[in-house]
């Protein structure tokens, strides 16, 4: 279903853009949507395909630079996950034949070589409160004897292009920047998750929504300068405890930011809760944006959780030091896990709709197409987003058609 919503006419393309910046100011959305690389779309075009019909398997780093828990899940499977997780938690340490190398990328190029897709997020350490050299912390905190792991550090410092903090922040973002290009020039997409549970402000970049919107929007444009576009951003929902999940999303840094939004679930056993609380909540507040599980304790098993109508993009458990942090011990070579047992995992991939990176790298091999299935409708006429970019399966949201500003609001119509 349409509704049109004014009768601006474009009597030419020529005159679009004109049209266009006036619709958008008038909007209120920013006119400029991601320039992404050809492997970052060819990684959205995989995406669209997988979306609603199967979900991706992924593993998380054993806190960073690793792939010990996916080996774990092979090793005890047979099956690699689809997706590997990697963490830029130890970037302040980070150096060239360090301990950790994060400029090392060879283990990522090597998972991409081999069909996986490449995740990462970012546990932001900054300086901690005790002000000691070398000593960095990315929770945000006050506690008594804890100076040396939390951290004071003022997000709403990002306002203020002469402050230390400020300069620190656009240190660090120039810093991953390099990172992420490396894994550019290798022709690697990367799902890129930062300032993830912003909403929770128990992380520093949560303490103010306004600044972490601001420092996601400044990290996005100042990647843009420095062309790093193979990523598809990835905004994770959260609230502080009592708030209600819709509060996470005054953390939001808008639309034309984001590319997938995610929540993390610990410690939930009811599989139709998980959808109507978790999944429903967010296809309500993000109808046009993929939805994934971006982190997952204790959680039914995958198999009630699709039947029970939460179908996400991907599921990701969350490591277990004490089993996968050496992958020769004792403890590696049993099948219990803190979050995921080798009997969940196995659950999960007994169904087809549950994909392994064998079955991402066959979908690449053979090429990307639009699933049979597809609900949302190829449509015939010529539909722009308000930033000028053409679709051919619209969903939810304002968009432009034969020079009009329409708001879509099903997401199985077509115009």
């Amino acid at each position: 279903m349409w509704f049109l919503t004014d009768s601006l006419i474009v009597s030419n393309m020529k005159r679009f853009a004109a049209i266009l910046l006036l619709v958008v100011i008038t909007c209120g959305i920013q006119a400029s949507e991601p320039v992404k690389s050809e492997a970052a779309q060819q990684l959205m075009q995989l995406l669209n395909q997988v979306n609603g019909h199967q979900t991706l398997s992924a593993t998380m780093a054993c806190v960073n630079w690793n792939i010990s828990e996916a080996q774990w899940v092979h090793q005890h499977t047979g099956k690699w996950p689809a997706i590997a997780t990697f963490d830029l938690i130890h970037l302040p340490w980070s150096s060239k034949g360090g301990w950790i190398d994060y400029d090392d990328i060879s283990l990522l190029e090597e998972w991409h070589k081999q069909g996986g897709i490449i995740s990462i997020g970012w546990h932001w350490n900054v300086p901690a409160r005790s002000g000691k050299s070398g000593k960095y912390a990315f929770y945000w905190g006050t506690d008594k004897g804890k100076e040396d792991e939390q951290t004071l550090f003022d997000v709403k410092k990002i306002f203020d292009s002469s402050s230390s903090e400020y300069k620190l922040m656009m240190q660090d973002i120039d810093r991953v920047a390099g990172i992420l290009l490396k894994l550019k020039e290798k022709g690697i997409p990367v799902l890129w998750r930062p300032l993830h549970e912003a909403g929770g402000m128990w992380f520093w970049w949560g303490r103010d929504p306004d600044g972490c919107n601001e420092l996601w929007r400044t990290m996005y444009h100042r990647f843009q300068q420095l062309g790093v576009d193979n990523l598809v951003w990835v905004w994770t929902q959260s609230s502080a405890w009592g708030k209600p999940y819709s509060d996470g999303y005054r953390w939001y840094p808008g639309d034309e930011y984001v590319d997938v939004v995610g929540i993390d679930i610990y410690n939930e056993s009811d599989a139709s809760t998980i959808r109507t609380k978790c999944y429903d909540f967010l296809k309500e507040y993000s109808p046009t944006k993929f939805v994934a599980l971006t982190e997952c304790g204790s959680v039914p098993d995958m198999g009630q959780q699709w039947q029970a109508g939460a179908h996400w993009l991907w599921f990701m458990p969350w490591y277990d030091y004490a089993v996968t942090s050496d992958v020769n011990s004792a403890a590696f070579r049993q099948t219990q896990h803190g979050n995921a047992n080798i009997s969940w995992w196995n659950e999960a991939f007994s169904h087809d709709y549950v994909l392994t990176r064998d079955d991402v790298k066959a979908m690449l091999t053979s090429g990307i197409s639009a699933p049979a299935t597809d609900t949302h409708q190829k449509c015939r006429k010529g539909i722009y987003t308000l930033s000028g970019s053409r679709v051919q399966s619209p969903r939810r949201g304002i968009y432009i058609i034969d020079g009009k500003k329409v708001i879509k609001n099903h997401p199985a119509s077509c115009y």
